[in-house]
């Protein structure tokens, strides 16, 4: 089958040349039978992410658990209140000198690290 110069011609539109990109994401999207669509997955690469955002949660885990411990076996008694109230937890971390400070913290890293973590993958 012979191609006409017509199809070589480069896709024009408002006097803009389209190629490239553009051109190829409007050409697949297109397709009725979706199958063009073909992409890949990156699996090993999304493995290993997975991995670190593991071993990124274990880390946290081990480092919330100390800070409960310290605040449940130490002598602070408004600390192991704020393991008990979440309202005497956060009016407690308002203070940057006190444990809860650090505590709230790094629930609220961990809260980041789970909503990445938890995210739809490839």
């Amino acid at each position: 089958m012979m191609v006409s110069v017509k199809d070589k011609e480069p896709d024009v539109e408002i006097a803009h040349v389209r190629d490239g990109y553009p051109t190829l994401a409007s050409w697949t999207s297109r397709d009725l039978d979706n199958e063009t669509l073909i992409f890949r997955k990156f699996n090993r690469l999304a493995a290993r992410n997975i991995l670190h955002l593991q071993g990124h949660l274990v880390a946290l885990e081990r480092e919330i658990d100390v800070l409960d411990e310290e605040a449940r076996f130490g002598d602070d008694g408004e600390a192991k209140q704020s393991s008990r109230r979440w309202e005497t937890l956060m009016e407690h971390a308002k203070d940057v000198s006190r444990p809860e400070k650090k505590r709230v913290d790094k629930l609220d890293e961990l809260n980041q690290k789970l909503r990445e973590y938890c995210k739809p993958k490839c």
